[in-house]
């Protein structure tokens, strides 16, 4: 009588993790930046296109201008968007490479787990036969 198990039964729970400590930091920090940049996108759009008599955001775009070489709110905003979403398009890629490399692992301990347990009562016997020597002697003469 032998115990049939089912390949997917699993006696504990396999929790996958999901974020690296690392991964999470560099994921809020792409996150972050992003939303700063939609926000300088904003601020640099309603600097530029909104019909007021005075901008209050036209000190602090000026300032910028001249401290970052012509660059505005705009153009800062852009350039830090694509920079955030580099960094969290990094961070998910690497997570995702983690979280199928545990489940990779998970499976193939699922399934030495499965097949040793398959063959608990399977005896092999073997028959080992040595040679007096490992080298192989060419100067053996032919038996007649």
């Amino acid at each position: 009588m032998k115990k049939q198990k089912e390949f997917s039964e699993n006696k504990k729970t396999n929790k996958v993790k999901q974020f690296t400590v690392k991964q999470a930091i560099w994921f809020v920090l792409g996150v972050l930046i992003s939303v700063n940049a939609l926000i300088f996108l904003v601020l640099g759009l309603i600097n530029d296109y909104a019909p007021l008599a005075y901008s209050p955001f036209e000190s602090a775009n000026s300032g910028m201008i001249s401290a970052l070489f012509g660059i505005d709110f705009k153009w800062f905003g852009v350039i830090t968007l694509i920079l955030g979403t580099i960094i969290y398009s990094v961070a998910l890629s690497f997570a995702t490479k983690t979280r199928e490399r545990e489940e990779e692992r998970i499976a193939r301990r699922k399934q030495r787990r499965f097949f040793s347990d398959e063959g608990e009562n399977v005896v092999a016997d073997y028959s080992v036969s040595t040679s007096e020597s490992a080298v192989p002697n060419y100067n053996v003469p032919e038996q007649k």
